[in-house]
């Protein structure tokens, strides 16, 4: 517990440093975040398939160059639309010409790695890129981990009916609600305090602040069990061991990716 405590604690001191200079900094953070998460991923299913992995290297190394050239370009052009599609036409091609030694589903779990790992990971670049977006970008990490505690707390407190039993068996339904109610509490209590910053009124920061609240909550725990799923499938425990006590940057960051994906199309719909 120790070790997880100090770990975290500097993960959250070099996470505030991030956030803060944000721009290219973050990006470059964000690419390095993203290839570790790609050798994890890729490691974690090689155990039963053959992926595509230095072509997924490859993607995500041109996909955060097309950020830096034209960080708008993914959202507000069609060219993250276009990259996907010649990604994707590209392992085709591959996987033709490495039949049999490779199968189909080991072109598709890459392309789905590299959209899972590196694509979700950007996502935290587009709402740090927003005018004050560094107050904007908080919202996912309470979402996501605030969930994570209140469900833990919720779960030792209250917990008697067991969420996804096969997959996580310490997950509780009301660990679940707790977490949720938890982390939606906690988005609105943070905006509450920023509203100034964020040039919003107090209807308007509650408009804000229950959607991504809940939204982000919730696709937080998918993230996570999703990312459980990952490891009983290949009979795993961990993606990882880079950060003390954590595991890997996928083990720390699984609730991270859905939950910023969330935030960001919230942010764009309000």
């Amino acid at each position: 517990m120790l070790t997880r405590t100090i770990s975290g604690f500097f993960l959250i001191v070099i996470l505030f440093a991030l956030l803060y200079f944000g721009g290219y900094v973050l990006l470059a953070a964000l690419l390095v975040c993203s290839l570790i998460g790609l050798y994890e991923y890729h490691k974690a299913i090689s155990a039963a398939h053959k992926p595509f992995v230095w072509l997924s290297y490859l993607a995500c190394m041109a996909y955060y160059a097309l950020l830096f050239l034209r960080p708008g370009a993914v959202v507000e052009e069609p060219y993250g639309f276009l990259f996907l599609i010649l990604y994707f036409l590209v392992l085709m091609i591959a996987a033709v010409f490495t039949y049999p030694e490779r199968r189909f589903e080991d072109a598709f779990l890459t392309f789905c790695g590299t959209v899972y790992v590196a694509v979700l990971f950007s996502f935290l670049f587009f709402v740090r890129s927003r005018d004050n977006g560094f107050y904007y970008t908080w919202f996912i990490f309470w979402a996501a981990w605030g969930s994570d505690t209140f469900a833990y707390l919720c779960g030792r407190a209250f917990g008697k009916h067991k969420l996804v039993p096969k997959l996580s068996p310490n997950k509780t339904v009301e660990g679940a609600v707790g977490g949720v109610l938890g982390a939606t509490v906690l988005c609105v209590v943070y905006g509450l305090l920023v509203r100034d910053h964020l040039g919003l009124d107090t209807a308007k920061t509650l408009l804000l602040t229950i959607p991504v609240g809940l939204c982000g909550a919730v696709l937080g725990q998918t993230g996570d069990l999703f990312s459980s799923a990952i490891k009983r499938f290949m009979d795993i425990k961990d993606f990882g061991h880079l950060i003390p006590g954590h595991g890997g940057i996928l083990d720390r960051f699984d609730s991270i990716l859905l939950s910023g994906t969330v935030v960001a199309v919230v942010l764009m719909l309000i």
